[in-house]
């Protein structure tokens, strides 16, 4: 009963007001809301041009060697740049290897010289490969780009890009008949601009117990210097054994220390201090050609084309 009282409320309320009983009274402010509207779709719409209109555009400040390489059979395509598109930052891409790359014998190396093609910009840039670790706020460096369809991460310098954007890589090299090639080695989208995402990269130095007495060790071949024995003593120690451990103290002056570890360990295990280093990506130096047919090499440069 409650119901169907409700639904008579409504219905009476319909037909009072002619079905407009969403939003303000009609008898009084709903032409005035839709007035405003209108104001607000036209403030948006000021300085747009309609879509299908021929225009003119042009070009100033442009010189006679620039125009020259303009070729009159070509397309020039004309595009606007977002906010903060025209700043140079650090780029991260989601990239996956190629299916013609897998039967190329060269493998890619981190900081080699490559070409991105992104969106409608291309520019050379030298990545640092690192893994793409969504529950982590540091990422693993790799030295060589992954294979067999595996995801991976490439930072970059570059013009400032919002997600989503394709993004291609290419590898110039040389043929036989000394021919340039490009070769396609990766595909992916652009993850977005951010000069705070770490890439760490690992290196782990390791020593060998010389005496062994319960949990307490003589380990040598880790450092040569007293200096680093006590640079690195608030380091932990890990052995392949599973223990861990701390440093004492500096034997010597050849590097040698005492460690304590949480377990009885064992002559034949090996003593393990791994050390984390921040990487970073590099510039690509641009040559450019002078008009005296001078070259010259600039390694700060960022040439987009």
């Amino acid at each position: 009963r409650d119901v169907m009282a409700d639904m008579k409320d409504v219905a009476k309320a319909a037909n009072e007001c002619g079905g407009d009983f969403w939003g303000s009274d009609p008898r009084n402010g709903g032409d005035q809301q839709m007035e405003d509207d209108s104001e607000e779709d036209e403030d948006m719409l000021e300085g747009c041009i309609p879509a299908g209109t021929y225009v003119n555009i042009t070009i100033e400040k442009v010189t006679p060697v620039a125009y020259a390489r303009l070729s009159p059979e070509s397309l020039v395509a004309g595009v606007t740049l977002l906010p903060h598109e025209n700043k140079v930052s650090v780029l991260h891409m989601g990239l996956s290897q190629s299916s013609k790359c897998d039967r190329s014998e060269i493998p890619v190396k981190s900081k080699d010289v490559l070409t991105f093609r992104c969106g409608w910009r291309t520019w050379q840039a030298r990545p640092v490969f690192s893994q793409n670790n969504l529950n982590s706020d540091k990422h693993k460096f790799e030295r060589y780009m992954p294979q067999g369809g595996a995801f991976f991460a490439a930072s970059i310098f570059g013009p400032v890009t919002y997600s989503p954007c394709p993004v291609i890589v290419f590898r110039e090299s040389v043929t036989e008949d000394d021919m340039p090639n490009r070769e396609l080695i990766a595909i992916g989208s652009m993850l977005g601009a951010d000069a705070d995402r770490i890439v760490v990269k690992r290196i782990i130095l390791t020593g060998y117990p010389t005496r062994v007495h319960k949990r307490h060790a003589t380990v040598k071949y880790m450092f040569y210097n007293p200096d680093d024995v006590n640079w690195f003593k608030p380091a932990g120690l890990t052995t392949k054994h599973g223990l861990n451990g701390n440093i004492i103290e500096s034997v010597g002056e050849h590097g040698t220390m005492k460690c304590l570890f949480n377990a009885p360990i064992k002559q034949h295990d090996t003593v393990c201090l791994p050390l984390y280093k921040r990487i970073y990506p590099k510039y690509v130096p641009v040559t450019k050609t002078a008009d005296d047919n001078e070259t010259v090499s600039n390694a700060t440069s960022l040439l987009v084309l």
